[in-house]
């Protein structure tokens, strides 16, 4: 990836990083940006986009700090439910003409981009958690299936056949609508509850987030500026990655969502 997508994504995480600070937005970076923090104090050199996530209670908070800012002309936010995005994720895209060759290969949007995942309460308790887990899972099946992947979830057997009775029946677009529905349905509960990433790429439960580990931040060098990390890192990278501090073999150091437009 070219260090002007760089220097363009590391600008934009900056001028969010005032927005939020603003509104008083609570977010930490995750993911890879989170191991980037640690492990480089900035970017992870091959990594192509910046994650940091957002509990759903802070979404709107969050909505309205970028929505109240003097924010560059190249520089938008893409939400779930647009024409055309079929995410749950926000994205804080910036199109700018040094990176619009940039292209996301999962979107087809142009320009580098931060993933803003909202964090969404779901049970502690394991088996009530699948359920939740699997109503998602086949929301996003049926989006794969309405758009021509047929081949997507069949290991689940029966449930493979409601998705695909839901993608008969609704579009993509309602499907996509119906599965924000989907992940937020439990955020009411009082107790007995964990965060979780439901955008996540990884199996079931590695991306989840124990109340006490995100209650508060610790606060990382990160490209010059400091940044908040969830308290409880450790435990949260641990389970996602495992040795996080380890570097991955060379010939997987490769950027995973950006490709030049041909």
């Amino acid at each position: 990836m070219a260090n002007v997508s760089h220097e363009v994504l590391i600008g934009t995480l900056k001028k969010l990083k005032r927005m939020l600070a603003r509104y008083n937005v609570q977010y930490f970076l995750i993911g890879g940006s989170a191991i980037g923090a640690l492990r480089h104090q900035g970017m992870i050199p091959w990594d192509d986009d910046i994650d940091i996530g957002i509990k759903r209670e802070n979404i709107q908070a969050f909505i309205a700090a970028f929505n109240g800012a003097n924010v560059d002309a190249d520089v938008r936010l893409v939400s779930p439910g647009e024409p055309n995005y079929y995410l749950s994720t926000y994205k804080v895209l910036n199109s700018a003409e040094s990176v619009y060759d940039e292209v996301d290969a999962g979107t087809g949007l142009h320009g580098v981009f931060i993933d803003v995942f909202a964090l969404d309460k779901t049970f502690r308790w394991k088996p009530l958690r699948r359920v939740h887990q699997l109503i998602v899972r086949l929301d996003q099946v049926a989006m794969d299936i309405a758009g021509g992947n047929h081949d997507t979830g069949k290991h689940l057997g029966i449930f493979h056949k409601w998705a695909e009775f839901v993608a008969a029946h609704r579009s993509k677009s309602d499907i996509a609508a119906m599965n924000v529905k989907h992940i937020q349905m439990f955020n009411w509960l009082p107790g007995g509850y964990i965060y979780y990433n439901f955008s996540s790429p990884y199996a079931w439960d590695r991306e989840m987030y124990l109340p006490a580990e995100i209650k508060s931040a610790s606060i990382q060098n990160f490209e010059g500026e400091k940044f908040p990390v969830a308290v409880g890192y450790d435990a949260i990278l641990t389970r996602m990655y495992g040795d996080y501090m380890q570097p991955p073999k060379e010939a997987e150091r490769k950027p995973r969502h950006l490709q030049e437009d041909k």
